[in-house]
């Protein structure tokens, strides 16, 4: 049995069950970690029908700086901070 990535099984996870994906963000904006949430929204967006482009789209922002921001590498850098 080959092992998923962490960030595929989080991303699976939110997919099945919204209200869970909710009550994370929700903790995680209490919480007040922008690194947290930089790695939970990009987990969230994986799954997306569209991906970072719609959401990108639906938000008004630029996706080539949503993807930046959300990269793997970025969240990171974030959490060293």
């Amino acid at each position: 049995m080959k092992d998923r990535a962490h960030d595929e099984a989080m991303a699976e996870l939110f997919l099945e069950d919204a209200t869970f994906a909710t009550r994370y963000l929700n903790e995680i904006l209490e919480e007040g970690d922008q690194a947290d949430l930089l790695i939970a929204l990009r987990q969230m967006a994986k799954p997306s029908v569209a991906g970072v482009p719609k959401i990108a789209e639906k938000a008004h922002l630029d996706p080539t700086q949503l993807y930046r921001t959300l990269s793997p590498r970025r969240a990171t850098r974030s959490c060293a901070a």
